[in-house]
């Protein structure tokens, strides 16, 4: 004999139909099979796409995460003059552009760093030409992006990807490192 279902509760039963809704035409308020099975394959998506990120160039990035260390295949492709960089996390609304640029000043980096549509923050990080720490002063700048960040931010990924020659030169003509506020490079 199976066990005894659980009755589901008002407000999982208001949220699951307010998901199918704006999935769904209102015609299917009364259907609770078809309520359950939206959500059930809304959720079971959500699932694997925070399981298993998309990557459009898996040759060009390394992916850093906190739980899972890193994805060797590309860590070595990286620059030694510069770097991309995308962080996930909590890293809006948290002064997270104001300490990178902080940190980034105190290691004499180049560069900048904004805020996207989707909520991650993202910039590039320069040596200047003349440098002689190079690789040790990335590096510290790595790890204060993976591990550190600001007082408030929660940083869940990190995803650094290589630099052209042409972004590296443009980037070191600017000669400051800066926060974009209103975004003009997308």
């Amino acid at each position: 004999m199976p066990p005894p279902r659980r009755p589901a509760s008002s407000a999982s039963i208001n949220i699951i139909a307010t998901l199918t809704n704006r999935l769904n035409p209102p015609m299917y308020k009364k259907s609770p099979k078809i309520i359950a099975c939206t959500a059930l394959l809304f959720l079971v998506g959500y699932s694997f796409s925070s399981i298993f990120p998309s990557s459009a160039n898996n040759n060009e990035k390394a992916t850093m995460t906190e739980d899972m260390g890193s994805i060797p295949s590309t860590a070595t492709d990286l620059s030694t003059e510069g770097f991309g960089f995308e962080v996930h996390g909590k890293v809006q609304g948290v002064n997270f552009r104001k300490y990178t640029q902080q940190k980034a000043n105190s290691l004499d980096l180049l560069g900048w760093v904004r805020n996207t549509p989707i909520g991650t923050v993202v910039g590039e990080a320069v040596s200047p030409a003349n440098s002689n720490a190079k690789a040790e002063t990335l590096e510290e700048m790595k790890h204060w992006l993976q591990h550190i960040g600001s007082p408030m931010s929660r940083i869940d990924k990190v995803e650094f990807s290589t630099l052209t020659d042409a972004q590296l030169d443009k980037t070191r003509e600017e000669g400051v490192f800066k926060q974009i506020r209103h975004s003009r490079r997308l």
